[in-house]
């Protein structure tokens, strides 16, 4: 009986370590999580934007409607540089069509407690964030 005692003892704190690491690595990740939500909306904003940057000139020329790509992607990449988010850029590329906006942003958001794990301490997360507007006929 005095020996599953001991055992009970010991294995307490082992187990709440192993807790803590776990809520170390669950807050860790919805941090990233919540960057990359905010970059998201951001991202979309800026395409949905884009898709309404009607080409003036060749409306009045023969009366098509069509996105003007120029200016649809110096939007994006312009409201993508004054936003303040969490992470960093490290990527964004805007392919715009007469009728779409392809936008692709990665950001790369450093760990919060995964930084005390040897090994870790530099690495960050991304991952690719991928949105498409359609100009409606």
């Amino acid at each position: 009986m005095r020996a599953e005692r001991a055992t009970a003892l010991v294995m307490v704190p082992a187990v709440a370590l192993v807790f803590i690491v776990l809520a170390a690595i669950a807050l860790d990740l919805t941090a990233v999580a919540g960057v990359q939500r905010s970059a998201e909306r951001t991202l979309a904003a800026a395409v949905d934007d884009a898709a309404g940057m009607i080409d003036g000139r060749a409306h009045q020329a023969d009366g098509s409607i069509r996105i003007d790509r120029a200016r649809a992607e110096q939007l994006v990449r312009a409201r993508i540089g004054a936003e303040e988010l969490p992470g960093r850029v490290v990527g964004l590329t805007v392919d715009v069509t007469a009728t779409t906006v392809d936008a692709t942003m990665r950001i790369e958001t450093p760990h919060i407690f995964l930084r005390a794990v040897p090994g870790l301490a530099d690495s960050t997360l991304s991952s690719p964030i991928h949105l498409r507007a359609r100009l409606r006929d």
